[in-house]
């Protein structure tokens, strides 16, 4: 019986002994690939990710606006710049073991020690050769370093409100925090032969926005700013690797960097490394795709030193705003805002920039700016009131100078206001008809379309030509203007319309407003015969980005040739409210065109802001901004509680007029096009506004007349 346990407990051991064998092949034979590859990664650091260029920003011919250049950042690990000594303290434990097992140290020297001549010595040290090497003073070396300790202690606070169990960032344990930004290639490598020894430091390519030629489409180019929380959540990159945005990556904020953001990133480069630094793996970084813009560099330049004179010789100088249009692709060639602001000194400029009350350089006026459109509103009253058959192209309606003889003193035709008499005295005793009415630009024949039409169905109508919403730039600084319609006055005017709605609306007053580039595009509607989304940038294969193609919008050709009629005799015929100010002098070509004179508020330029403390005491500060007025105060700050505007530009007087913008839209024309037909050729819808300028003619009617010249000159011959 001894010798038969015997006989099976040998058996057991053989087998077993033959299953650790053959684990161990397994392990070191068959698996051996898979468990390298494991320990590698277990002995590798954290990839590090190099910055990729972003694509470059063209005008519509190849001319580079906005490129990357190669650089260098130094970074630091967070525990370097922070205020909280034992978070510091614990990352230098490990660091002293780093230092320690890569032979920096002998192996019986203690980590506490190490860490103590780290703290006393080697980190003072490398502040002091870092601000020598760079050029950078030390005391901006202390702000940088408290501005990267607060932005990710704000991106702790905004991760913590989501997930309140998370303890600890990226930011804060994996990533170099890039403190001397932009450094060039021989301070770059002299940093990082003397003090990269440090595990707290490193190096980084990187990359610098370069502007060429940029400062006429600063508003239009936009600005790259930090990858905050709300952006790398929305991420439409979030989850690619080499491509999602991360804590420390700069992104498009504005204009078309943000626009075309995921086309103009590029993908980083990626290199691992082992823990002796050895490189494993390196992935280069590949740039972003290029962006074309359809705007003309020199036209934009054109326009904006015609629109800065016309802005100079005003009683009150502001702004101003001008837009072109290639009516056959509705490619937007120029897109103007004056004044501009230099793109490489924004940051130096800014608080200068955002205090200009008067001329608010900063403001985008071109597709952002919501003005009153006055007069040329009127084109769309007649459209609309020739569709819907409240009256006829030969309809006369006699101007009596005012609408109600009641109130002789309100909704008056601007030439009884201005002169005393009417357009029955000066033009036809028999009344306008609808052609007449749009080249005499007569307030009373509007009024009453406009009343026999209604408020409704007249903002229904400028929604077809496109105010109201937006024309398809894809722009974040795009507004739709207002279209005012019932549920707007209920939601916003707290009223439902009256009937005097009618009346301003049909007049470009009230609270109807469009944009600079609508009245752009409400001109190319009118030339082209249908209303049709704008194309302002193409990423390399050719795709536009904005609004994607919709189908065209037509609209009734036999209306909209009594229309095109009136527009033509505006600056043609003797008598049009522009004929002495926008008329070409061209072989070839003629313009149509609507004038406007829109009134206005003056602007705020500063406000009466009330503050209340906890004990209900009160002070009153004047400033523009609220942190301006808040600045006057000790902390604890008191809270606001009143806003009134304190001063206004222009000031009034008590017996002054409110000031009224300037406005003129057209299109350009063959003069070979029949009257009030289709036209071909070179055909280009424009829009100008000037801020407090008078008289849309002689204001904004030679400014349009200059800029269609310019594009005109040079062509022979209609195509």
């Amino acid at each position: 019986m001894f010798k038969k346990r015997l006989t099976w407990f040998w058996i057991l051991l053989t087998v077993v002994a033959l299953v650790i064998i053959g684990r161990l092949v397994q392990i070191q034979v068959a698996d051996a690939a898979q468990y390298d590859e494991l320990a590698e990664r277990i002995l590798t650091r954290r990839p590090i990710y190099i910055p990729a260029p972003r694509g470059t920003i063209h005008d519509r011919h190849g001319t580079p606006l906005l490129s990357d250049e190669p650089t260098f950042d130094v970074g630091l690990r967070y525990a370097l710049v922070s205020a909280d000594e034992p978070f510091l303290d614990n990352y230098l434990i490990k660091a002293a073991r780093d230092l320690r097992k890569r032979g920096d140290y002998l192996p019986n020297v203690k980590l506490l020690d190490i860490v103590a001549e780290l703290k006393q010595i080697d980190i003072p040290y490398m502040w002091q050769r870092l601000s020598a090497l760079t050029g950078v003073s030390a005391e901006h070396l202390a702000e940088r370093a408290d501005a990267l300790r607060r932005r990710v202690q704000r991106i702790l606070a905004n991760v913590q409100r989501s997930s309140p169990s998370v303890r600890t960032i990226k930011e804060q344990s994996e990533l170099f925090l890039p403190l001397v930004q932009d450094i060039p290639n021989d301070v770059a490598l002299a940093v990082r032969l003397e003090l990269e020894y440090y595990p707290w430091l490193r190096v980084l390519p990187a990359s610098r926005r370069v502007a060429q030629h940029a400062d006429a489409l600063v508003h239009v180019l936009g600005r790259l700013g930090a990858a905050s929380a709300a952006r790398i959540a929305d991420d439409p990159l979030r989850g690619e690797e080499l491509r999602e945005l991360h804590p420390t990556d700069r992104c498009g904020i504005s204009g078309i960097e943000r626009l075309a953001e995921t086309s103009l990133r590029g993908w980083r480069g990626r290199i691992v490394e082992s823990y002796d630094r050895r490189v494993l793996e390196h992935t280069h970084p590949a740039p972003g795709q290029d962006v074309y813009l359809t705007i003309d560099l020199d036209l934009q330049r054109h326009v904006l030193r015609l629109l800065e004179d016309a802005v100079g010789e005003r009683v009150h100088p502001a702004g101003a705003a001008a837009v072109v249009i290639d009516v056959a692709t509705r490619e937007v060639l120029a897109l103007v805002s004056y004044p501009t602001y230099s793109y490489d000194r924004f940051s130096a400029d800014y608080d200068r920039l955002r205090h200009d009350a008067r001329r608010l350089p900063l403001r985008f006026r071109a597709v952002a700016e919501q003005y009153p459109p006055g007069s040329i509103c009127k084109a769309i009253t007649l459209v609309g009131g020739l569709t819907e058959g409240v009256v006829t192209a030969h309809t006369r309606i006699h101007c009596t100078g005012y609408l109600r003889p009641e109130k002789p003193n309100r909704f008056r035709c601007w030439i009884y206001k201005s002169f005393g008499v009417t357009h029955d005295m000066t033009n036809d005793p028999n009344g306008q008809d609808a052609s007449s009415a749009v080249r005499n630009s007569c307030n009373i024949y509007f009024y009453k379309v406009g009343g026999m039409l209604g408020p409704e169905r007249l903002c229904q109508w400028f929604s077809r030509f496109g105010l109201g919403r937006l024309q398809g730039t894809g722009l974040i600084e795009e507004s739709p203007g207002i279209a005012p319609d019932e549920a707007w006055m209920q939601t916003h005017a707290d009223r439902r319309h009256r009937a005097a709605d009618a009346w301003n609306f049909a007049i470009g007053q009230g609270e109807v407003t469009c944009t600079p580039l609508q009245a752009a595009n409400v001109a190319a509607t009118i030339a082209a015969g249908y209303w049709a989304p704008v194309r302002l940038a193409y990423d390399a294969t050719g795709l536009a980005f904005g609004a994607p193609p919709a189908p065209a919008e037509p609209f009734d050709a036999q209306h909209l040739q009594v229309l095109r009629e009136g527009m033509w005799r505006v600056v043609n015929e003797r008598g049009g409210t522009a004929q002495k100010y926008a008329k070409l002098d061209h072989d070839h070509y003629e313009f149509c065109g609507k004038t406007g004179s829109a009134q206005t508020t003056p602007r705020p330029l500063s406000y009466r802001y009330t503050f209340e403390w906890p004990d209900g005491r009160r002070e009153v500060r004047i400033a523009y901004l609220e942190d301006e007025a808040l600045a006057t105060f000790a902390d604890p700050k008191p809270r606001r509680v009143g806003k009134h505007v304190a001063t206004r530009y222009p000031s009034l007087g008590g017996d002054e007029k409110l000031p009224t913008h300037a406005w003129f839209m057209g299109f350009t024309q063959p003069k070979t096009t029949p009257r009030g037909h289709v036209p071909n050729g070179q055909v280009y819808a424009i829009s100008v506004v000037i801020e407090f300028g008078g008289g849309g003619g002689s204001v904004a009617g030679p400014v349009a007349r200059q800029i269609a010249e310019y594009l005109l000159d040079g062509d022979s011959s209609p195509q």
